[in-house]
């Protein structure tokens, strides 16, 4: 299997935090929370009704903190943003949903500089929903496509199934890094483990509730 692309130093860390809100969540709940975060990168799931804008994210970063948020009309025509209190960077748009043609590899395979972000000292590569498909079960890029990653994040638009899949993918993608998975609470309740899920070198980080959030974190 081929290993991820660690452009970072060893001795250096970020840390990160994933948030799954409940959507009963309100706007303000959601910016309340993101308020305090103290991390390097904060991570919003994919767009959802009652997430806040991303103007409104920046707004209440604390100096030094990125949040990746994403906003507009639903899955394939929403803009996700990699943002702080002083810049606001426009990412390409989710290419695929599921089972990528080699056609969209290609295309995610071309904009993936672009979804690609240095913070703090470790570089952050963001696949949109599906697009994690675009690995195999066994970590590998399919199709011979290169993706590298140092490490790698995947927003989510909704819970997904088939963990016994896609949980052995991001537990292999895992290795030596950091693959941070977090997806809308469509549930509404805090009892499902899937929502928020936080791989580090194969090990599944603590998942913690606030309220009308679930998140997990990690330094890396």
């Amino acid at each position: 299997m081929p290993k991820p692309l660690h452009m970072g130093s060893l001795y250096l860390t970020m840390k990160i935090c994933a948030i799954s809100p409940l959507i009963s969540a309100s706007k303000n709940d959601i910016l309340q929370f993101i308020s305090i975060c103290k991390h390097d990168l904060v991570v919003l799931p994919g767009n959802a009704t009652n997430h806040p804008s991303y103007q409104s994210v920046a707004n209440v970063l604390k100096p030094g903190v990125f949040a990746f948020v994403e906003t507009g009309l639903g899955k394939g025509e929403s803009v996700p943003w990699l943002v702080s209190s002083t810049q606001k960077v426009e990412m390409p748009s989710q290419i695929f949903a599921r089972k990528p043609t080699t056609r969209e590899l290609d295309q995610l395979q071309d904009i993936w500089p672009k979804r690609t972000h240095k913070i703090k000292e470790r570089v952050v590569s963001f696949a949109i929903c599906g697009e994690i498909d675009a690995f195999a079960k066994d970590g590998s890029v399919k199709a011979g496509r290169n993706l590298p990653y140092d490490v790698l994040v995947n927003p989510t638009h909704t819970t997904r199934g088939r963990w016994n899949h896609l949980g052995v993918k991001l537990n292999n993608l895992s290795t030596n890094t950091a693959v941070v998975h977090v997806a809308n609470n469509d549930y509404d309740h805090h009892g499902i483990t899937t929502n928020v899920r936080i791989y580090v070198n194969g090990e599944v980080m603590n998942r913690q509730v606030s309220g009308k959030v679930t998140w997990s974190e990690c330094e890396i």
